[in-house]
């Protein structure tokens, strides 16, 4: 899975173990070169499977696929017998089925042509995306032709959705990168999703354990917001009836998640909620109170924090910016994007300042900030571990003209946004509301919501951005040796029983 405005997660880090790693990991090591292995589809089947093993592996240790890409394509290219001959040959990986194991192998050959450092590059160059789009579609229709082929699905519908929600080419001029998603991928995207659940997540009979190691609510949830994202594209294009044909699907789906037994209590599911209310907190944390937009009277105490100290966050945000000024490199390429998390690369940058619970290499310029920081127990190594690996705090900044692909994410956790430099036109809707930024003030949400941004203005907005543990969540307040009574928005009976 995507955390708001960081490169991840569309569904989550728990997500398929030999798979979502290879989408959204931070860069890494480079892998290096294998060379004289080269073959032929027709040819040496096992040489060529065992060169995948060897990149698979590497690609999964929080590295870059930059070399033997060209290997890679031809297991994409025969992926159903590929995955089965390294699946009887007992060369798997972490993978615990087939369906995990051809994710797996689809994260990575896509990470790496997304990533590699040397062109033709596939967020730019539109022969690489034709040609990789035709692939990706030739597999869409054999994992749709058949029930069987179920296991091929949503690795085949992430990677629409991760590389090319605005289509084949996604727009390059600042006029016209507003338009939305491409209806016909996320169409395909939606029926590889539906797919999965058909195939993993439908049978009331699950148990709850199960349910939850196929990753179901994740994929439910997923199916919900493309279908909620289509009919939105179509009321825009003025097809009300297509609109409203995909809004009923959406309810309809929303209704068979209730019947199931594992959704049968969420309060974001009970009749009268509709499709965006559907979030992931009411999974992990099913007794507390789950908002979209967080009101101020619930705020956890680092917003308050962080509004106090905003004066310093943006005075070393400043300095940053002038000392760059002339060769825009900080925020377009020290983290660079692993996934199609804008329709241009360049559209949004991020510089972190905590992450995994430590300073990072940003720090000696941000001395301040980073010492405010680092003792915070919400996104310190208090903070993360494996059920909250996103934690951090960084700088944010989106280009003027652009948006960000509408996400969610899968831990118990909140996002806080300080606004710091804020000019009009930028906005993110979560759930069903929309949120703007003011220069000095924060905003508390739940990023298991649906969330996107779009920024309409002329100048680019730059934020700080925290992920941090739920105020909830009685693991991170055990780890954090927070004795303080639980919010009244929190259940103490129920906590965190997961």
């Amino acid at each position: 899975m995507l955390r708001d405005e960081k490169v991840q997660a569309t569904p989550d880090q728990a997500s398929f173990a030999c798979g979502y790693a290879c989408v959204t990991s931070v860069l890494g090591s480079e892998i290096p070169a294998i060379d004289g292995l080269g073959f032929s589809t027709a040819g040496n089947i096992a040489k060529m499977l065992t060169l995948v093993l060897i990149l698979l592996q590497l690609s999964i240790a929080r590295g870059t696929l930059a070399a033997g890409v060209t290997e890679m394509d031809e297991c994409i290219k025969i992926l159903p017998q590929c995955v089965h001959e390294l699946w009887e040959s007992n060369q798997r990986g972490d993978a615990t089925n087939e369906e995990e194991l051809s994710f797996g192998l689809l994260a990575a050959w896509m990470k790496g042509l997304y990533t590699k450092k040397d062109p033709p590059y596939l967020a730019s160059d539109l022969q690489l995306r034709a040609s990789t789009l035709k692939q990706l579609k030739e597999l869409a229709s054999f994992s749709l032709a058949s029930p069987d082929h179920f296991k091929y699905a949503i690795g085949v519908g992430q990677m629409l959705f991760l590389y090319f929600w605005w289509g084949l080419h996604p727009p390059d001029d600042e006029d016209n990168r507003l338009l939305g998603p491409s209806i016909e991928i996320v169409s395909l995207s939606a029926s590889l999703h539906t797919a999965s659940v058909a195939g993993s997540c439908s049978s009331p009979g699950i148990a709850q354990i199960e349910f939850e190691a196929r990753k179901c609510p994740w994929r439910w949830r997923f199916v919900l917001l493309l279908l909620v994202e289509i009919a939105k594209q179509l009321a825009a294009y003025k097809d009300l009836k297509g609109a409203a044909e995909h809004f009923r699907l959406a309810e309809a789906h929303l209704k068979t998640m209730r019947m199931l037994p594992y959704f049968a209590h969420h309060r974001s599911l009970l009749p009268g909620q509709g499709p965006y209310r559907a979030n992931h907190n009411d999974d992990l944390l099913r007794s507390s109170q789950h908002w979209p937009v967080w009101p101020r009277s619930a705020w956890p105490p680092l917003a308050n924090f962080l509004e106090e100290h905003a004066h310093i966050f943006r005075a070393e945000l400043d300095r940053l910016i002038l000392a760059d000024m002339d060769y825009d490199e900080l925020f377009r390429t020290v983290q660079e994007q692993q996934t199609e998390f804008t329709p241009l690369p360049k559209d949004w940058g991020l510089l972190d300042l905590i992450r995994q619970g430590n300073r990072t290499a940003v720090c000696p310029y941000t001395p301040q900030s980073c010492a405010l920081l680092e003792e915070r127990p919400e996104i310190n190594a208090h903070c993360f571990s494996e059920r909250v690996p996103n934690a951090g705090v960084a700088f944010a900044r989106l280009l003027p003209g652009s948006e960000i692909k509408p996400h969610f994410a899968t831990e118990p956790s909140l996002a806080i946004h300080l606004g710091l430099i804020t000019p009009p036109g930028a906005e993110m809707w979560v759930a069903n509301e929309t949120v703007t930024w003011s220069e000095g003030k924060a905003v508390v949400f739940d990023d298991t919501f649906f969330h996107g941004v779009r920024h309409r203005g002329i100048e680019a907005r730059y934020i700080l951005l925290a992920w941090i543990c739920h105020p909830c969540d009685l693991h991170w307040r055990s780890s954090a040796q927070d004795s303080s009574a639980l919010p009244l928005h929190c259940d103490k009976k129920m906590g965190d029983s997961l």
